[in-house]
C-alpha cells in the first residue's frame, strides 16, 4: 500500500492499493487462455475536516486482460461525523453472495445479468446512524430498484440495513417493500461458515428470485487456506429445473502480499452443466 501526506495538511491522505494476477483458465464458455486474471487499482483519500468531521472518497479502475482498456468498478464519497455517515456509492451489483473463487465463469453468470444486477452498476445513497449499541450498525439506503436485484419495481427504493456483530458472529439484515434478505457467519477458529436466503422477495406467480447460499473456509495452515461454496436458485420460468453453483478456492500465501491460488467450480444453468478452472498468481499492493 501506497501513502501520500498532502503538504500542509498533516490530517490529509492518499493511499493507491490494488492487485495484479496472472494465469491459466479456461471454462464451457471459452477456450483454454493464458492471461491477467485480476487487475484493480483503487485510488482513495480522506481528510479530518476538524470538530468531529472527516470526508473521504475512492475510486477503483478494473483491468481484465491487455487488449482491455481499464474500466470504472465503483466509485465512492463520503462525510462523518456526530450525526453519523453518508455516503454516495457506485458499485456492480453481484448475483453471488459467498462465491469462493474467483473464475472465468461463475454462480454470478448462472444467475444472470438481467435479473439480478451482475454486470450493471448502479448507485446509493446511504446514511449511516451513530453507533448507539456496540457491535450494532443501522443504515438507510435510497437505490435503483432496477439494478438491485428486483425485476418488479422501476423507480428508487428505500432499504433498511442491520448488521450486529458479537465475537465471533455477524448477522446481516436488509429489507424493502416486498423484499428481505439474511446473512450470517461465525469464525469457530477451525473453520469460518456463512450462510445467505432471500427471506421474501417480490415475485410472479408461477416464478421466484429466492436464493440460498453456504460457504465455508478453513485456515489449513498459516499459508494455506482452503474454501467451498454453494448456492441455488429456482429458476424464474416455471417448470425449469433450478440454477446452481459450486465453487473450490485453496490459496497458498508466499509472502504477505503475493499468493497462488487454484480455482475449480461447477454449474447448472437452465438445465445446462458447466465448468470453469484457474490457477493463477497474485500480487497485491
Amino acid at each position: 500500500m501506497a501513502a501520500v501526506a498532502v503538504a500542509g495538511v498533516a490530517s490529509a491522505q492518499v493511499t493507491i492499493t490494488g492487485a495484479m494476477g496472472f494465469g491459466i483458465q479456461d471454462s464451457s464458455n471459452q477456450a483454454r487462455e493464458v492471461s491477467w486474471t485480476d487487475g484493480k487499482v483503487t485510488f482513495a483519500a480522506s481528510e479530518d475536516l476538524g470538530g468531529g468531521m472527516s470526508v473521504s472518497g475512492s475510486t477503483t479502475l478494473a483491468l481484465s486482460d491487455q487488449s482491455v482498456e481499464a474500466t470504472g468498478d465503483g466509485s465512492s464519497l463520503s462525510i462523518s461525523g456526530g450525526f453519523g455517515t453518508v455516503a454516495y456509492t457506485s458499485a456492480a451489483a453481484d448475483a453471488d453472495v459467498l462465491g469462493v473463487a474467483s473464475l472465468p465463469y461463475s454462480t454470478n453468470n448462472v444467475f444472470g445479468a438481467a435479473n439480478s444486477g451482475v454486470g450493471s452498476n448502479y448507485s446509493n445513497l446511504t446514511y449511516t446512524l451513530p453507533t448507539l449499541v456496540d457491535g450494532l450498525t443501522v443504515a438507510v439506503r435510497w437505490a435503483d430498484a432496477t439494478h438491485d436485484g428486483d425485476v418488479d419495481v422501476t423507480d428508487i427504493v428505500e432499504q433498511y440495513r442491520l448488521s450486529y456483530t458479537a465475537g465471533p458472529a455477524t448477522i446481516d439484515f436488509n429489507t424493502k417493500t416486498g423484499a428481505s434478505e439474511v446473512k450470517a457467519s461465525f469464525d469457530f477458529g477451525i473453520a469460518k461458515v456463512s450462510m445467505f436466503t432471500d427471506t421474501k422477495r417480490a415475485e410472479a406467480a408461477d416464478a421466484t428470485m429466492k436464493r440460498r447460499e453456504f460457504s465455508v473456509s478453513v485456515p489449513v495452515s498459516s499459508e494455506l487456506t482452503v474454501a467451498a461454496s454453494m448456492a441455488s436458485r429456482p429458476d424464474f420460468t416455471a417448470g425449469q429445473p433450478k440454477d446452481t453453483g459450486t465453487e473450490f478456492n485453496a490459496t497458498y500465501a508466499l509472502s504477505k502480499r503475493t499468493s497462488v491460488s487454484v480455482n475449480y467450480g461447477t454449474f447448472k444453468a437452465q438445465g445446462t452443466d458447466k465448468t470453469a478452472n484457474r490457477i493463477k498468481l497474485v500480487h497485491a499492493f
